[in-house]
């Protein structure tokens, strides 16, 4: 038996694609969710194309709105 870092089981990884790319010969939309194998999904990372899954999860907060403060002479 061959061991080694490239025969073990796959497992794999829920990424989201922030760009557009290609991986293990299948097209991958930004913005989407995929299952790939760990040694895919930790590529795309390093590469800055996709992020972990469950780092989307959490929403970003919504912007505070600006006020305008009134002007001193009473004009508005």
């Amino acid at each position: 038996m061959i061991t080694g870092a490239g025969n073990g089981p796959p497992f794999f990884m829920k990424v989201t694609c922030t760009k557009a790319v290609m991986a293990s010969g299948q097209v991958l939309e930004a913005g989407q969710s995929y299952d790939l194998t760990n040694a895919d999904g930790e590529l795309l990372i390093r590469m800055g194309k996709a992020i972990k899954a469950d780092e989307t999860a959490a929403e970003p907060k919504p912007k505070a709105k600006r006020t305008r403060k009134p002007k001193a002479d009473g004009a508005s």
